[in-house]
């Protein structure tokens, strides 16, 4: 390519970047029609490409961002992450080869060498050095005894860097003290290889990991089931560039690739020599060397294309473009590379052996590891798994199979794990799986059941997957009634409530789908088919939308882009779509006062105005009716909080949900400025407690005030209601939580550093609303602390109370109940 041909594409590419979506699309598409192999692109994506649609414009818009091949010879990714930067979307990497790629004959998919070449040696005249690169995980914060005992058996091997995607307290990460040669816990969302990246590009570093003759990449998702000696000794004497424990070809989008449907084991010489050529044909390159435990050699910790793919992860939308990218893209660019590969275990088997039956047989023969996933995520419904414990103990007699089970019971979706146990095989050899019914076939069923008026149903929230406080404060109302037969839905959490005819179980499986066919009431927090997995219908149930807690933020319908109906084809007709009736979805909804009305219906709507009932938001009670009433959970919460505030007063911290490269990043206190919070909170005798908003993983306030704050997380104190009936003032930015707190008479203060940049988003006006100071710097935020526990603007504080709040006597639980009574009778 000629210094005037490079440089027009360049100048192409540049306007490329500055055009307008459609014509952007418009002109890839014409640079790339001749390179897209349209037969082959429309059969190898057919269900992706919708009826008529032009696979080339399909390909420009979707297609190479998920890795589809646009002809048999071009491998998106290889050329991806060869020839471009592999951590931006900047361009199609087709274009680029249409543009710059093809005059100066870029490799377009990997050329396996024709002859194997000897792998790496280690050295045999001394100690091999190993660093391993550990990856953990956990939504708890916390680390898990079974990741201690298989980081401490790393460690006899090697020295082992611990990276936790996500916030760990100091103690948690003490454990791994005299353990690990270091150990960290950052928000990053980029799963394992998010934590590898970091760790050899920032954390450890590529320069420290230059003093080793092999880096190991290992995550958490295993249980250490055989001490790691054998694999090292066997492994060690083995000349190879990289290797892992064992291969698979396949994943479940692929299952149906004729290539995948092998019966017998492949020795692992055949696949290096005669298969690995014929893999590079597939639509989807589906070969990869489980990356939960791998090991690199110097050459190719040498390879600089490797470091670039490694330095360069980064979150991805799914779960698929993950393994695409970096589990199996990682396996494909070593192969593709000619580094040579080598497996603890000696052939290719079928299917998935660590997802079927074969892995029990594996852990008999030696093999380590035990995947979690198969005991609860059990893909391929593999049956009799509920006695995983003693199939374990036959394979691995000293496995501590209870010190698993504990992990599991915190740590696994319980869902997932009870459907996973129920499946058996039947006397004849069957398969019997839990059938759950969705969609048509769940409509055809509820229509044939009775619906019981005492059967009532409360399903968890879909986002947390914990019981909405306000349903809490229903059911807590009525859990010893005989009468009426308490149904909890669960998800991946465990829900343990008492009661007379309490009946807990999971929403998807066939109990909980039959109890939620017959019952008569269903509680929501608002959204009746997320919430429910199933087509309800409120002509046969009674649905409540029981809702959060009072609103400040707009979501929801309230944070969408309005939209207004088309008018009619001739101006002449009747303007009746102003006044179309919306679908019902909802029975009723509860609200708190004429404005908390309008609130809730523009954020959980559309819904007509007579299906709110103003009785107050139950969850109110529990700040407001007297101690004793309160159930024996939050009791509990109450006296241990008070415990460790040890009579200090206490200002909750409880912010909206603020994440680190996002639109709304959390405010950065300065060192002055938290020497200020820490002086401030010591003179006036008050415990500042920071309560981490939902979904939280990153905990940047928790971090920053540490050692100063009180952690109240949802982790350490489940219910929200005893912390916030603990504190003696609140401190948010615009979190609704400060509006339910107000309903009691304390103070709160609000301080937004960005209020620009975020108040078209709320649903009111906060200077004028909020119940309380308002501020957007830090000496605004001083100024308010003062005075935050001194006489308040009253008049302030009653308005808006009284605009949002028309009960405050610890009774709206009952008006529901009454309410819910009425309408029944009503009914008859």
């Amino acid at each position: 390519m000629t210094a005037a041909a490079a440089a027009a594409a360049a100048a192409e590419l540049a306007d490329l970047a500055n055009e307008t979506p459609p014509r952007r699309l418009r002109r890839e598409a014409s640079l790339v029609a001749d390179l897209v192999d349209r037969a082959y692109y429309t059969l190898t994506n057919a269900a992706a490409l919708a009826p008529g649609e032009d696979p080339v414009e399909h390909f420009c818009r979707v297609g190479w961002r998920e890795l589809r091949k646009p002809r048999p010879d071009f491998d998106v990714w290889w050329y991806w992450v060869n020839n471009l930067d592999p951590s931006s979307e900047d361009v199609d990497p087709l274009v680029h080869y249409a543009l710059v790629g093809r005059d100066l004959g870029l490799s377009t998919r990997p050329q396996p060498p024709a002859d194997r070449r000897e792998g790496h040696r280690l050295p045999q005249d001394r100690p091999v050095r190993r660093a391993c690169l550990f990856a953990g995980f956990d939504l708890d914060g916390v680390i898990d005894d079974t990741v201690v005992l298989l980081v401490t058996e790393l460690a006899r091997h090697a020295d082992v860097f611990y990276l936790s995607d996500g916030y760990l307290p100091p103690e948690e990460l003490a454990k791994l003290d005299g353990i690990t040669r270091g150990a960290w816990a950052v928000r990053h969302g980029a799963y394992d290889f998010g934590s590898y990246s970091m760790l050899a590009r920032d954390l450890v570093g590529w320069d420290r990991l230059a003093d080793y003759d092999e880096v190991l990449l290992v995550n958490d998702s295993c249980f250490l089931v055989h001490p790691l000696d054998e694999v090292f000794a066997a492994m060690d004497a083995r000349p190879c560039d990289w290797w892992g424990l064992q291969a698979t070809k396949g994943l479940a989008s692929t299952r149906d690739n004729r290539r995948n449907g092998f019966r017998d084991p492949i020795p692992m010489d055949t696949v290096r020599t005669d298969l690995l050529a014929d893999f590079e044909e597939d639509p989807v390159y589906d070969f990869h060397v489980g990356s939960y435990f791998l090991a690199l050699r110097r050459p190719v910790l040498d390879d600089p294309v490797v470091r670039n793919l490694l330095d360069s992860v980064r979150p991805q939308p799914g779960k698929l473009l993950v393994v695409l990218k970096y589990e199996v893209g990682l396996t494909h660019l070593l192969i593709g590379r000619g580094h040579d590969l080598d497996t603890y275990l000696p052939d290719l088997l079928p299917f998935h052996p660590l997802f079927s039956e074969t892995h029990f047989d594996l852990i008999r023969d030696g093999f380590p590891l035990l995947k979690r996933y198969l005991i609860h995520q059990n893909h391929y419904d593999v049956p009799d798994l509920a006695r995983w414990k003693e199939r374990v103990l036959v394979a691995a007699p000293d496995a501590p199979v209870d010190l698993f089970e504990r992990a599991l019971e915190r740590t696994a979706p319980d869902d997932r794990l009870r459907r996973s146990l129920a499946i058996t095989r039947g006397a004849d050899g069957s398969v019997k799986v839990p059938r759950v019914l969705r969609g048509a076939a769940y409509e055809r069923k509820d229509a044939s059941v009775e619906k019981r008026p005492d059967v009532w149903a409360f399903a968890v929230d879909p986002d947390r997957h914990l019981l909405p406080a306000n349903s809490r404060a229903i059911f807590e109302a009525v859990k010893d009634d005989p009468a009426i037969t308490k149904v909890i839905l669960t998800r991946s959490r465990r829900v343990e409530l008492t009661g007379s005819s309490v009946v807990v179980e999971p929403l998807l499986s066939p109990a909980g789908r039959s109890q939620l066919m017959r019952a008569g009431v269903v509680f929501v927090e608002s959204r009746l088919r997320q919430s429910l997995l199933a087509p309800v219908s409120t002509e046969r149930q009674t649905v409540i939308a029981v809702r959060d807690g009072l609103l400040l933020e707009r979501t929801g319908s309230a944070a969408a882009p309005p939209t207004v109906p088309g008018p009619p084809a001739h101006l002449s007709e009747p303007l009746h779509y102003l006044h179309d009736v919306p679908e019902r979805t909802m029975t009723a909804l509860l609200v708190a006062s004429d404005v908390d009305r309008l609130a809730a219906l523009a954020t959980y709507g559309p819904a007509p105005l007579n299906q709110t009932w103003q009785t107050g938001l139950p969850a109110h009670d529990f700040l407001l009716a007297p101690e004793e009433l309160l159930p024996s959970d939050h009791r509990e919460q109450l006296d241990r909080l008070r415990a460790e505030l040890a009579g200090r007063r206490l200002l909750l911290f409880a912010p909206s949900l603020r994440l680190t490269g996002s639109a709304r990043e959390p405010y950065v206190f300065s060192d002055a400025e938290c020497a200020a919070l820490r002086h401030w909170s010591s003179r006036n005798d008050v415990a500042i407690g920071v309560r981490p908003a939902p979904g939280d993983l990153e905990r940047s306030y928790t971090t920053q005030l540490e050692g100063m704050a009180l952690d109240l997380s949802e982790q350490r104190y489940p219910a929200l209601h005893p912390v916030l009936r603990s504190a003696d003032a609140l401190l948010t930015d615009f979190a609704g939580t400060a509006l339910d707190l107000a309903a009691t008479g304390r103070p709160v203060v609000s301080f937004v550093h960005d209020l620009p940049d975020v108040e078209d988003h709320l649903l009111y006006d906060l200077d004028h609303f909020f119940p309380g100071p308002v501020s957007s710097d830090f000496d605004g935020l001083t100024a308010s602390l003062e005075s935050v526990f001194d006489q308040p603007d009253e008049a302030l504080h009653e308005r808006v109370r009284d605009l949002l709040v028309d009960h405050r006597d610890g009774a709206s639980t009952t008006r529901v109940l009454e309410r819910l009574a009425a309408e029944r009778e009503a009914a008859r």
